[in-house]
């Protein structure tokens, strides 16, 4: 017997092995007596056959003589070569995944979900779930959510546990599901093994949480938990945990307006990945190292246009989805625009917008916000209007967060430059009124309603 047919015969369900047996046992026309033979009485077959019994190796090797199958079959429902071309067949699903074919890894996870044989080894569903969620993922289905659900009802508390929680956590927080993703992130962190407490899954999924609280206004604890991370990272030889703390911290310092410090984090992140194969990591660094670079002052544009074409690049290797190549695209509009190229920031911020259709989300409030800032420096007042308008329609249904917040903020400066003072102080008032408004956005609405 070897090593996998033990390992299998260990873990099958008595009940399963004895359906089998008896089924087997019908198939070939035998009684209970000739089945059993020398070996086993009448009763003993019988309480196999219920499930109220295992029977040894021996035994089975017997049972499978007498049946005309193979020992394979009995313990597995099917032969080992079934067994062999299933486990083949994930493997190349998880090849096309990494390798970025994210649709491929899909249909392949899906078939081997559907394959009769995939209660022959465990491992094989458990498996299959995991490339069809992070599948999912990656092509930017909302159905990700769904599928890491029911990889987490099957995984063990483990290190992939984690990455699918982690996984979770970021696709709610993106899709502005702030409490959601919070809950996600603290409940496995609740959950953690005592040898996975200081782990780079763990820094991973602890920073993920950072940035979902900040994001829900929760400035202090979001700082806490991240700072409690970077310690953690920084006792691992782990250049992905510790690029990973370092990442979203820089997010945390970059929205809060310290250019600085949020660039010198991102720049140790990606010094830290570059050494990695996390190539949709490095991708989706470089285009927040990108924005904290336009955000400086004065903007380091042709810095952030040269980390915008490799990010490209690495995007198109790896299994980066249609929301990381969104969020690319509207980046190069950005510097586009920051550099004079209007034309150009115009052309791509609407392919940006045509690419997103009616969703509804931050990101398409800033490509509409940018596009209203395009039309203003090319002296159409009435087009840079309309954008705005588009904009301030999309905040109002997405809702109030920090995210929403800050988003609010900018379209009210850009609203008072365009002369749309009412739209202006609208859009202030509305920012003190989300989660985690600046001292900054409450100084701006007053000043804005003095004037008016």
């Amino acid at each position: 017997m070897t090593p996998e047919l033990a390992r299998a015969l260990n873990q099958v369900d008595s009940a399963t092995l004895g359906a089998r047996i008896k089924a087997a046992r019908t198939a070939a026309g035998l009684t209970q007596p000739e089945l059993g033979g020398e070996q086993a009485s009448v009763a003993y077959v019988s309480r196999i056959e219920r499930g109220e019994r295992r029977a040894g190796v021996a035994l089975l090797e017997g049972f499978a003589e007498r049946l005309g199958v193979s020992l394979d079959y009995l313990v597995l429902g099917r032969s080992a070569d079934d067994v062999r071309r299933l486990a083949l067949h994930l493997d190349h699903a998880e090849l096309a995944l990494k390798g970025g074919d994210a649709a491929q890894a899909l249909d392949l996870a899906r078939v081997a979900l559907i394959d009769p044989g995939r209660d022959a080894l465990p491992e094989t569903e458990t498996r299959a779930r995991w490339v069809e969620a992070a599948a999912l993922d990656a092509l930017g289905d909302p159905a990700a959510v769904a599928a890491y659900e029911a990889f987490l009802a099957r995984a063990p508390k483990g290190p992939d546990a984690l990455r699918a929680a982690t996984a979770m956590s970021r696709i709610l927080r993106e899709a502005g599901e702030l409490d959601r993703s919070v809950a996600v992130a603290r409940a496995a962190l609740d959950a953690l093994p005592p040898d996975l407490a200081a782990s780079e899954e763990a820094v991973r999924l602890s920073v993920t949480l950072a940035a979902a609280l900040f994001e829900s206004g929760e400035v202090a604890e979001a700082a806490r938990v991240c700072d409690v991370a970077i310690v953690d990272a920084e006792r691992l030889s782990s250049p992905v945990a510790r690029a990973s703390a370092y990442w979203n911290a820089s997010v945390i310092h970059s929205n809060a307006g310290e250019i600085g410090p949020a660039l010198e984090l991102a720049r140790r992140a990606l010094g830290l990945l570059e050494g990695t194969e996390r190539v949709r990591d490095l991708g989706r660094l470089r285009l927040q190292l990108s924005h904290i670079m336009l955000d400086s002052d004065p903007p380091r544009v042709e810095e952030a246009r040269a980390q915008l074409a490799v990010a490209e690049r690495e995007l198109d290797w790896s299994e980066a989805s249609p929301t990381d190549r969104s969020h690319h695209a509207y980046v190069v509009a950005r510097a586009a625009h920051l550099a004079g190229d209007l034309d150009d920031a115009r052309g791509r911020s609407q392919r940006v917008l045509d690419e997103l259709g009616d969703e509804l989300t931050p990101l398409r409030a800033q490509v509409l916000a940018l596009l209203g800032q395009v039309e203003w420096a090319s002296g159409d007042a009435g087009a840079a209007h309309a954008a705005y308008h588009r904009a301030i329609a999309v905040l109002t249904a997405i809702g109030s967060d920090r995210r929403a917040a800050q988003l609010w903020f900018e379209i009210g400066a850009l609203a008072d430059e365009a002369g749309m003072v009412a739209e202006a102080r609208d859009a202030y008032r509305r920012a003190a009124a989300s989660a985690g408004v600046t001292p900054r956005a409450r100084a701006a609405a007053r000043r804005v309603a003095d004037v008016t």
